[in-house]
């Protein structure tokens, strides 16, 4: 067994890297390109993983995340949030770098200011907005997604290159039947553009980007290009969605037992919000929390551990509610795994992963 000693990020090689193949696979088997999204591990060493199954093309939420990934020998990257023309220099750098850069566009001042002052032309996409309001041009808004459509292909250093949507409301559902509902829908609004947009549509790339609707989605119909990033650790949330099963999940928290209070049948861990973020879910009873329990194994850990929940985080203590039965087998100086309900936010917190053969990897933050 590992020895730990304080919070520790447990990575479950063998089940990532599963993870990964069944996305690479799916792709191959409906004819889209995979573009992943690098966001969730943030790691030289995952990416490997990844160009292992000949994932040449890779999807970032950052011009630092851009700069560390193309230091690694990636060299067609998508930034895959609105672009900040306050970084125009920085992407400056990675293209005279000869890195083939694809950025957001959601208006036309970022475009106007990217046309004066690039050194290399660059592929957009307009991000489009099907029902999630985060940030895209809403797919009604014809007119105005045809004038920066029109802005992009009149510039020198800037080429049309497709239309991305991330259907994010797919977290927020109850069920498998209205993740891909939203999937559908979400696939017509888009293709609905490309078409509005005539000649200016002919060719564009269409790239969707969740992992509930990439995982679960049997029809690509209309979808060229797909981005998604959880699912190479996959976590509480979709696993609670029925996206993935809990074996898939292949990431976990080693934390230590530091306390017990056998009045309030509560354990505390050295684990808090620091090291999990504050993402919560529901019980069945409506009762929040903040992780599930497992038990640490050899090469792995139990499954999910009834009676007891991670129920309270304060900065570095977390509280665990158990039931009688379970408080007495749990001791002071023990070490618990404890599942994240969100794990792009844990992994970005904890910087390292640990794996069971003892290799500490790397986080993009860590460095």
């Amino acid at each position: 067994m590992l020895t730990i000693t304080r919070p520790t990020l447990l990575l479950n090689e063998k089940q990532c890297k599963a993870n990964i193949r069944k996305m690479v696979d799916k792709a191959k088997r409906f004819n889209v390109d995979l573009v992943p999204h690098f966001k969730t591990h943030q790691s030289a060493e995952i990416g490997e993983w990844f160009r292992a199954f000949g994932v040449e093309s890779i999807t970032v939420s950052s011009v630092k995340m851009a700069e560390f990934f193309a230091k690694e020998g990636w060299g067609n990257i998508t930034i895959a949030f609105p672009f900040n023309v306050l970084e125009i220099p920085a992407v400056n750098r990675l293209l005279e770098r000869n890195v083939a850069i694809t950025l957001f566009a959601v208006n036309g001042s970022t475009i106007e200011r990217l046309n004066k002052e690039l050194v290399a032309p660059i592929n957009v996409f307009i991000e489009l907005d099907a029902g999630y309001p985060r940030s895209g041009i809403p797919t009604n808004s014809i007119s105005e997604i045809t004038q920066l459509a029109q802005l992009i292909e009149k510039g020198a250093m800037t080429n049309l290159y497709g239309l991305y949507c991330h259907p994010g409301n797919t977290y927020q559902t109850n069920s498998v039947a209205e993740i891909k509902q939203i999937w559908t829908e979400g696939i017509k609004k888009v293709n609905t553009v490309k078409l509005h947009l005539g000649e200016l549509g002919e060719g564009l790339k269409i790239r969707m980007g969740d992992t509930p609707g990439c995982t679960l989605v049997e029809n690509f119909e209309g979808v060229d290009e797909i981005g998604p990033g959880n699912f190479v650790f996959y976590d509480l949330v979709m696993n609670y969605l029925n996206v993935c099963t809990e074996d898939e999940i292949a990431v976990a928290v080693a934390c230590p037992v530091v306390a017990k209070s056998a009045e309030r049948s509560e354990i505390i861990i050295h684990g808090g919000a620091v090291h999990f973020s504050k993402d919560h879910l529901f019980d069945g009873k409506e009762q929040k929390f903040f992780g599930e329990v497992v038990i640490l194994e050899e090469e792995g850990w139990s499954s999910i551990i009834d009676g007891i929940k991670l129920t309270s985080l304060s900065q570095e203590h977390g509280v665990l509610k158990a039931t009688p039965e379970i408080f007495e087998t749990i001791e002071v100086g023990d070490v618990l795994g404890i599942l994240p309900i969100h794990s792009c936010l844990t992994a970005n917190l904890m910087k390292s992963y640990l794996t069971f053969d003892g290799q500490v990897i790397n986080h993009l933050e860590k460095l």
